[in-house]
């Protein structure tokens, strides 16, 4: 396993028991009074189910919110960088910075550029998936509540939750932090940012007229932010309906792995058993033996001790003597990813 560290795959599991994490607004018609949550209609055999799911718009904001807490990295706010003649909002950017930054390097930025401004954009580093019901455990369920006035009678109100474990996965392409290349395409450094920080980037010609920029420090950046990201996937909080629906996002399982190839290979490996999930071992060892030419490091395994079905088969199969897999809390594999593999010397 000594191949350069490229990209870092995960996936991990939510306990969502009498949540609403993500809204989709009022019913229509009639239910006008019903407050929804996000779902969709999954075909399961002869029948169709719904599935609650969370947006991964959503739980990005929560993961970058967390990101920045939990490090005390300072917010890449989202502002306004453009009006109409009515005086609204028409263009909107965040501070376009990835080198001061690091919400900025991780999940990238937008600038739509003007005849007197550059197009500036930087793609996301981190890929995620939505935040999905697994089989076995998804049901909507329906609270009923009254607002009292101090005259006239009570108003009715309803709001669907559900009772679900929500299975999300992600991909950090970590060779791309502290990079950037401004090519014919797009241009992820504006102008103005490479002015600024110029003294602090590495610049190689790609051809005649395209640049890549690197932070001359870049090793023990992307060693940092990549911590950082993996720290606040372990401490993830937020969601909708906190006071009312209150739920704990942070994951109860967490598989992580580091690649050489930028494929999300973590996903589809949980059902529930009854009132438990279930981690699909079968299903885990074949990927990592099609993947095991391009897994780099061992896959480790956090589960909050309790929570899965076959916790005793997976503790079993890390034991085994040469085994790949590592099995520790989802906060304890996460640190040990980062002893073994982003220790800033």
């Amino acid at each position: 396993m000594n191949k350069e560290l490229r990209n870092i795959a995960g996936t991990f599991l939510i306990d969502a028991t009498a949540a609403f994490l993500n809204g989709a607004g009022l019913a229509s018609g009639e239910n006008k009074n019903v407050v929804l949550p996000k779902t969709f209609w999954e075909q399961v055999g002869a029948r169709k189910e719904e599935v609650p799911y969370v947006s991964a718009q959503s739980w990005r904001r929560w993961l970058r919110n967390t990101a920045n807490e939990e490090n005390d990295w300072p917010p890449s706010e989202l502002r306004s960088i453009k009006k109409s003649e009515k005086e609204s909002t028409s263009k909107i950017a965040t501070e376009l910075n990835p080198i001061t930054f690091p919400e900025d390097d991780i999940f990238g930025y937008m600038r739509s550029g003007s005849n007197s401004e550059e197009s500036v954009q930087r793609t996301t580093a981190i890929k995620t998936s939505i935040l999905k019901g697994i089989r076995g455990k998804r049901t909507i369920n329906t609270d009923e509540g009254f607002v009292h006035l101090k005259e006239g009678t009570p108003l009715p109100y309803t709001t669907k939750f559900y009772s679900s474990h929500l299975e999300g996965f992600f991909v950090l392409e970590y060779y791309r932090l502290g990079l950037y290349d401004n090519l014919s395409s797009r241009v992820e450094l504006a102008s103005e940012i490479l002015k600024e920080h110029r003294s602090e980037l590495e610049e190689t010609e790609l051809d005649k007229k395209f640049k890549r920029y690197t932070l001359k420090d870049a090793s023990k950046v992307r060693k940092e932010r990549a911590a950082g990201l993996l720290k606040a996937v372990a401490h993830l909080r937020g969601g909708a309906k906190q006071a009312a629906f209150s739920a704990d996002v942070s994951p109860k399982v967490l598989i992580l792995s580091g690649l050489t190839t930028a494929n999300p290979i973590f996903n589809d490996l949980f059902e529930a058993e009854g009132a438990k999930p279930h981690l699909k071992l079968e299903t885990l060892q074949q990927i990592v033996s099609d993947y095991q030419d391009r897994i780099i490091t061992p896959v480790y395994i956090g589960v909050r001790r309790g929570y899965l079905a076959n916790e005793a088969e997976i503790l079993n199969l890390s034991q085994q003597k040469n085994s790949i897999f590592y099995f520790d809390s989802p906060i304890g594999v996460v640190n040990h990813f980062i002893e073994d593999h982003l220790k800033v010397e």
